[in-house]
């Protein structure tokens, strides 16, 4: 580190290698992802180390436990995770300029937003720009949305509140309030009623915690409370009468005729919003596609 020339060496693969390492605590498991040989991956991190000029991994003899990081080399992930990031996302920029109109848009949706409004957005999108390719994941939660991002792996992010002001721009499509799902029959209307009964919530939504908090402010002693991944089967958990769910109202299929579904006031709603990262470029084709989702903000309202 005495040579602050030679940090002039430092390039990307030698940080990508070095990340995939301390990922899987192997060089063997790190050359199989980056498609290296192994003593190709120990070539990367020897001249990471001389740039850096101190060892950034502690290698156990005989190589049968996971290498560990030095306390430079776990001050240098933190780096270099972000410093591959942005390499990502100015990958992504670049390709998004050069695509220009004709090109692709790249969308990571939460589940709920994904079943319940995303079509909605895609029509609108579709009959306006009907050239670009529309590519869509799922997230499995705000956090995981949050990275990929990040990374440039998205251009557009549909899903709730909150996210990081200084690193995301935020367009509101709306609030998603809480309510009360019960199989047609069962007594419960309001969380008072919940006492003793098994409740069930959607493990991805970000403000689900607010529920068990509620519950035990209110001294309402509830049998259990499970959460679950797939909101589908959260509703027909319901409606077979194994417990009432009380999530977001976009989670729920209003028209099942199964269950009978009551407001709950008592919480407050999510807000739903289309982000991107503050210091992307977006091409024409995702900056369209954010248009495309705020005009259908009032579908949330309605």
């Amino acid at each position: 580190m005495r040579n602050s020339y030679a940090w002039d060496m430092l390039e990307v693969r030698h940080l990508r290698a070095f990340a995939e390492v301390a990922r899987h605590g192997s060089f063997g498991a790190a050359a199989r992802e980056l498609g290296y040989t192994q003593s190709g991956v120990s070539q990367q991190i020897q001249g990471l180390e001389r740039i850096v000029g101190a060892p950034l991994l502690d290698r156990p003899p005989g190589g049968r436990r996971p290498v560990e990081l030095t306390d430079a080399g776990r001050l240098l992930l933190d780096h270099a995770e972000h410093l591959l990031a942005r390499v990502g996302a100015t990958r992504a920029d670049l390709a998004a300029l050069q695509a220009g109109e004709r090109g692709q848009v790249t969308v990571a949706t939460i589940q709920s937003v994904g079943t319940r409004l995303l079509p909605a957005i895609l029509r609108g999108f579709r009959a306006q720009h009907p050239g670009v390719t529309v590519e869509i994941s799922e997230a499995r939660n705000t956090t995981r949305l949050m990275e990929i991002l990040e990374d440039g792996s998205v251009d557009v992010g549909l899903t709730a509140l909150p996210m990081r002001a200084d690193l995301f721009e935020v367009h509101p499509l709306g609030d998603d309030p809480f309510v009360l799902v019960a199989a047609v029959g069962r007594r419960e209307q309001r969380l008072a009623d919940l006492v003793g009964v098994r409740v069930l919530g959607s493990r991805g939504c970000v403000l689900q915690d607010l529920v068990g908090q509620h519950l035990a402010a209110a001294g309402v002693d509830a049998e259990a409370y499970d959460l679950f991944d797939d909101n589908g089967m959260v509703q027909e958990l319901a409606a077979a009468g194994e417990g009432v769910g009380v999530v977001p109202r976009l989670t729920v299929d209003l028209g099942d005729p199964r269950v009978r579904v009551h407001d709950v006031p008592e919480l407050p709603p999510r807000t739903l919003a289309a982000v991107v990262h503050r210091q992307r470029h977006l091409g024409p084709a995702a900056a369209r596609f954010l248009d495309a989702a705020v005009a259908c903000a009032p579908l949330l309202a309605a």
